[in-house]
């Protein structure tokens, strides 16, 4: 079945958009969600994190099923039962995640075991990821249910310039790349509404 991609920009209703298309248009009543932005509480002190992550929340069915994968959505989305839809949101923490396992952004005193394990370091190149990340994404979509990426757009919005923002909006422009190529449809939510880029609504 098709994989879907879903971009937009912060607080764009991308996220809201991405829920109603898999529920309502798609018609999966139990979906597994794939939470990339850890939602433990005691992992975050930000109070406007945790009352974003309270929203989705209290947004999501009952029913569905959430994956807290900070770390490697991906191969968890190839562990559960093809048959049923998943929804992946978002990208952008995986990747930051794994950034700030990379040495090279992080202080010496902060570095541990997991840095060996970083999603890109001076012998794991950018392109030898988007190699894997084309490889695992074509395996998602030939899975028998739907799925459903849901993706930020960095490129709209003013940027800070330091290595880390340049290495993060690298990384986050790639990746979109490469999933809109295996996508059967990609959209963009702005303002809550939908552009579709790539392909239709079923």
């Amino acid at each position: 079945m098709p994989l879907w991609l879903v971009i937009g920009g912060n607080s764009s209703g991308k996220s809201a958009w991405a829920e109603d298309f898999m529920a309502k248009t798609l018609g999966y009543r139990d979906v597994d969600y794939i939470a990339t932005l850890d939602e433990s509480y005691h992992a975050l002190n930000d109070a406007t994190v945790q009352e974003k992550i309270k929203e989705h929340q209290m947004r999501r069915p009952s029913q569905w099923t959430v994956w807290n994968e900070p770390v490697n959505p991906i191969n968890r989305i190839l562990a559960l039962p093809t048959d049923r839809g998943v929804l992946w949101d978002g990208v952008g923490p995986y990747i930051v995640r794994n950034m700030l396992d990379d040495p090279r952004h992080m202080p010496v005193n902060k570095r541990h075991a997991s840095a060996d394990d970083a999603l890109w370091s001076s012998t794991n190149s950018l392109h030898t990821i988007m190699k894997d990340w084309e490889d695992l994404l074509v395996k998602i979509h030939h899975r028998s249910a739907d799925t459903v990426i849901v993706s930020e757009e960095t490129g709209l919005g003013i940027l800070d310039i330091n290595s880390f923002t340049q290495d993060f909006v690298r990384a986050l422009g790639k990746f979109n790349q490469v999933a809109s190529s295996c996508a059967k449809g990609v959209i963009m939510v702005v303002a809550g509404l939908p552009m579709w880029l790539k392909g239709a609504c079923p």
